[in-house]
């Protein structure tokens, strides 16, 4: 990611989606993950494991800021070959749910959703909630009403968009 770098808690991803190494090594190197997540996921991840894999015995047990992602790349290797751009698109809606969960913290959370647009490589389903693309529907008449509806069909995809990922 160029622009937008966030800190997702794991917390807020595990509600969200169902999680693998991949998806965590995709959200370290995009700068959009908590960088302590790995190591929490492997934690609940050791726990129901008889014969854990070495590299999650290493991560489990590294002090806390080390860089964890050379260890995440051997355990995203032992999974099973997932489409980098279902990946891009888990995240895609992981990212727009937290901005919009914060909203309220952002002078101007449109801007946002602008920069996690170009970040992303402008997404198709983004284009009709995104402020500096051609109007879809009529002006509102004012800015402030035309904002509205943005906001309002943010928090459409996103609804419309967890059950494909729900947990």
């Amino acid at each position: 990611m160029d622009i937008v770098q966030l800190s997702i808690p794991l917390e807020f991803i595990r509600n969200l989606v169902r999680v693998s190494w991949r998806d965590l090594r995709f959200g370290l190197v995009s700068e959009l993950l908590d960088p302590q997540a790995p190591v929490e996921w492997g934690r609940e991840q050791i726990a129901r494991l008889t014969h854990p894999p070495e590299a999650l015995i290493d991560l489990v047990g590294m002090s806390e800021n080390c860089p964890s992602l050379g260890l995440v790349d051997q355990l995203a290797e032992d999974e099973p070959e997932q489409a980098g751009d279902q990946i891009r698109d888990k995240w895609l809606y992981l990212v727009l749910v937290w901005i919009y969960k914060i909203k309220d913290e952002y002078p101007d959370s449109l801007q946002r959703v602008e920069e996690v647009y170009g970040d992303f490589d402008y997404p198709e389903q983004m284009a009709n909630f995104v402020r500096n693309m051609p109007m879809t529907g009529p002006d509102l008449g004012s800015i402030e009403a035309n904002e509205r509806r943005l906001f309002k069909r943010w928090k459409q995809y996103i609804g419309e968009t967890a059950p494909k990922y729900a947990p």
